[in-house]
Parts: structure tokens; C-alpha cells; sequence
């Protein structure tokens, strides 16, 4: 099991410009390794991953970017 406390102190320590991109980045490898079945165990971490970016993210953003970012984890939490 990945060590998330890890994870979250690092992530943590960048801008939340930055936050979004890594989000963004997971984001469109989820999309890339999706095309492939062979990928189902990748896919399935980054999804987790980027439920945690969320919830991690979310609460230092503006309201408006905040509840898309809810939205969002809403999504991938029916995709996963």
C-alpha cells in the first residue's frame, strides 16, 4: 500500500497552480493509459491519486474552483 502521508506532505508543499497541473497531469494520463487493458492496475492509481489531489486541493481553492474540483472527484470516484 503507498505510503499517502508521504505523498500529501510533498504535494502539499507546492503552489496551488502547481497542484492543479499535477491534478491536470494525472488527469490526461488516466486518459492516455485507459486505451489499453493491459493498463487497468495503472489507471486504477491514478484515479486514487487523483481523488487524493482533490481532496487535498480543494479546500485552498476559490469556491467556484473548489466545487468543480468536487465535481470532479464525484466522476472519478463512479469511474473507480
Amino acid at each position: 500500500m503507498k505510503d499517502w502521508q508521504q505523498t500529501q506532505a510533498r504535494y502539499l508543499q507546492d503552489a496551488l497552480p502547481v497542484r492543479l497541473g499535477g491534478l491536470a497531469a494525472n488527469l490526461s494520463r488516466v486518459k492516455s493509459f485507459a486505451r489499453h487493458d493491459a493498463n487497468q492496475a495503472a489507471v486504477a492509481s491514478l484515479l486514487e491519486e487523483s481523488k487524493r489531489f482533490i481532496e487535498w486541493t480543494a479546500p485552498e481553492a476559490d469556491i467556484s474552483t473548489a466545487a468543480e474540483l468536487v465535481e470532479l472527484q464525484i466522476q472519478l470516484a463512479v469511474w473507480g
